[in-house]
């Protein structure tokens, strides 16, 4: 499946259809009447950003583009444009807008206006539709010619769905069959769960037995068919785990087919089925799995920390993946080598050093008891020696005799923290005048600001980042409680790039290389540095 060229406009179109092409005879038109009401200029902006879609698509995916357009458009207009109030209060400026929308729409004669209201009838929910739908009907009786494909928009039914799970478990596409006689297609939705199982991608697909066929051609997938209603129960779930992102990573199909998605879920005959709740893995029941692995002969001759390595990737894959500690991924491998553990734990080279050769063990374990091909086994295996530099690159010099959590709020973590070249280490915070609670969680917070500004923006940079720190626990204790202590270093750096211009254009910092840098979303520190500086007297 691939995606086809782009539309006049410049702009992606949106489809993954092999051998699709847009309709070169099909261009964007206005030919629209003029009229004062209030809804006019929203009205316009929807039909030409419904023009725009089309011309971008070939016209056999006009019927479903048409709904996605106007399904995007009409979820965006919930967002923007219906007040903040009470139910009854959004209701009624949401049926007025429809409303008049519905009467300018019916009024007008040109053949665009009439795709707009068309879909608008069939995608607008409860408050707009019985108006909307009175001005189709009327507009139907007296149009000249009504092309065939507009007929079709949002009259699909589904008919059968599959479920394609990677053997690895990093994700799995969940195949909507669309079977028509005229445009049969497929909406096929990722759902990544080495990022808490949130859907991905969205996007329009061929008919389903090309992509079975696709599937089975490439290998390395399990295929089952579902229920419509498991199905949909699937989705929504990962929906909802998409939605608690402040900042989602998604695609930009996603962005354009989620709406289309949600209307067709939510119209099903059938309720969507939740899916079986995720058990939960105890301490105990991880301690046995390493215990377990301990035991096996590929435990044999590795070093003193490998228990504690062990654990380590377990509780990574458990709590921050979906899909069990004894998932073998070369993908997995690369989160935890290259960005979890670095993160999460301060060690030095001997430690780390250990770090390839437990993890290799473990997978080797883990593929023997999931008997999983391999050459996927030896996939992940070979994943840890391209990962390995980024690891090695996070040991501090001086020995600190066991690795810490640089999340633990312990009065004697600044002991741990060295570090890198030519940063040396940090500065002693005066605990004078603080109580128990605030000269550990200083202890804590002005160090780790310390080394994290030095080693993502510049040694120049740490003695503000430990100033800020040491200030904010002095001057506003209180705030602290509104953000996680992990998040506050990564807050003040975000601060500083941007105070001294280093994150923009022409810089070699941007917002979501910086973000990824400091292992957060750019929502989350751009809310936290705001606390900083609506509380602090600090520059914006």
């Amino acid at each position: 499946m691939t995606k086809s060229p782009r539309g006049r406009d410049g702009r992606r179109n949106h489809l993954r259809l092999v051998d699709s092409t847009p309709d070169p005879t099909q261009a964007p038109t206005a030919g629209v009447d003029v009229d004062t009401t209030p809804s006019v200029a929203v009205l316009e902006t929807l039909l030409e950003t419904l023009t725009l879609d089309l011309a971008a698509a070939p016209r056999s995916l006009h019927p479903v583009i048409a709904e996605a357009s106007v399904a995007r458009s009409a979820a965006m207009l919930a967002d923007q444009l219906w007040p903040a109030g009470r139910p009854d209060e959004i209701g009624e400026v949401e049926r007025f807008f429809w409303a008049d929308a519905a009467r300018v729409l019916g009024e007008r004669r040109d053949p665009e206006s009439f795709q707009l209201l068309t879909s608008l009838a069939r995608t607008v929910g409860p408050a707009g539709r019985l108006p909307l739908q009175r001005a189709h009907l009327s507009r139907l009786r007296t149009e000249d010619e009504v092309q065939d494909w507009v007929t079709r928009i949002a009259g699909f039914r589904l008919t059968s769905a599959i479920v394609s799970e990677d053997i690895t478990g990093d994700g799995l596409s969940v195949v909507l069959d669309y079977d028509d006689e005229q445009h049969p297609h497929t909406v096929v939705v990722f759902i990544d769960n080495n990022i808490g199982a949130i859907v991905k991608d969205v996007f329009v697909g061929p008919p389903v037995d090309r992509v079975l066929d696709a599937y089975q051609r490439g290998g390395r997938v399990t295929i089952r068919t579902v229920r419509p209603a498991t199905a949909a129960g699937i989705i929504l779930q990962a929906l909802g785990e998409t939605n608690d992102y402040d900042d989602p990573p998604v695609t930009e199909d996603f962005e354009f087919f989620s709406a289309l998605l949600v209307n067709r879920l939510t119209q099903l005959p059938e309720r969507p089925i939740r899916p079986p709740i995720r058990p939960l893995l105890s301490p105990r029941q991880r301690d046995q799995l390493v215990d377990e692995f301990l035991q096996s002969p590929f435990a044999s001759g590795l070093p003193d920390d490998a228990a504690d390595i062990v654990r380590l990737w377990i509780d990574h894959a458990v709590d921050h993946t979906v899909g069990g500690p004894l998932r073998v991924s070369a993908v997995l491998v690369e989160l935890f080598l290259a960005y979890w553990l670095p993160r999460k734990v301060l060690a030095d080279s001997t430690y780390f050093a250990a770090v390839p050769t437990v993890v290799k063990a473990w997978l080797t374990h883990a593929g023997d008891r999931t008997q999983l091909a391999m050459d996927v086994v030896e996939e992940a295996v070979d994943a840890v020696d391209v990962w390995t530099p980024a690891l090695e690159a996070s040991a501090i010099i001086d020995p600190v005799g066991e690795r810490v959590f640089l999340d633990d709020t312990t009065s004697d973590l600044e002991d741990a923290y060295r570090a890198l070249s030519g940063l040396g280490s940090p500065p002693q915070p005066d605990l004078q005048g603080l109580d128990k609670s605030q000269a550990a969680t200083l202890s804590v917070l002005a160090p780790h600001a310390w080394l994290m500004a030095g080693e993502t923006l510049g040694t120049a940079y740490a003695p503000d980042a430990f100033d800020i720190a040491e200030r904010l626990v002095r001057e506003a204790p209180d705030l602290l409680a509104k953000a996680r202590l992990s998040t506050w270093p990564r807050a003040i750096v975000w601060l500083l790039a941007h105070r001294h211009c280093l994150v923009g254009p022409g810089e070699t910092l941007t917002p979501y290389s910086l973000a990824a840098d400091l292992s957060s979303s750019p929502a989350t520190l751009r809310k936290t540095a705001k606390l900083l500086t609506d509380t602090l007297i600090l520059p914006r």
